[in-house]
């Protein structure tokens, strides 16, 4: 095993020891919030019975709002937002990741809310993302894991 493969081993590894580990991550989203059958008829759309198994067929959301992670996992995320999320809202989420062209398109659940200063801080969970968009999601983290090792060592 080359040492790139091995460095790449040992990311996914550390991720999975934790189910969810969580990431520092400064990516762009953008979020709207959806009713019951907003959400059913965007999951059908997309071709797919499961509501695990989201996926956008429409490739520009109007109305998002746009904000950026604080922190990201497999699971979800955490955002800050103007004005408090409530708890139970469900989003859909367009996450922008880097040297990835079509970005990650979820259903999310608001988990948390709490003040932040003059910021609201949110955790968000991954109620319905596709099988591609989720592989999306941990390739980006094990690149981040991988990162992390290697400032580390070097530092």
């Amino acid at each position: 095993m080359g040492e790139l493969e091995d460095a790449q081993a040992q990311a996914k590894a550390m991720l999975e020891q934790r189910r969810f580990e969580r990431l520092k991550a400064g990516l762009q989203i953008k979020y709207r919030a959806v009713g019951p059958s907003e959400e059913a008829t965007l999951i059908k759309q997309g071709g797919y019975g499961l509501p695990e198994a989201f996926h956008a067929n429409t490739p520009e959301i109007k109305d998002f709002n746009k904000v950026v992670t604080e922190d990201m996992s497999a699971g979800g995320m955490k955002i800050s937002t103007p004005a408090p999320l409530p708890e139970g809202t469900r989003l859909w989420v367009q996450v922008s990741i880097p040297d990835v062209p079509i970005a990650v398109n979820a259903m999310a659940s608001v988990r948390w809310t709490r003040q932040a200063g003059s910021l609201c801080t949110s955790g968000l969970k991954f109620e319905s993302i596709s099988k591609a968009d989720l592989d999306k999601v941990e390739r980006y983290l094990i690149l981040q894991k991988r990162a992390e090792m290697q400032k580390r060592m070097e530092g």
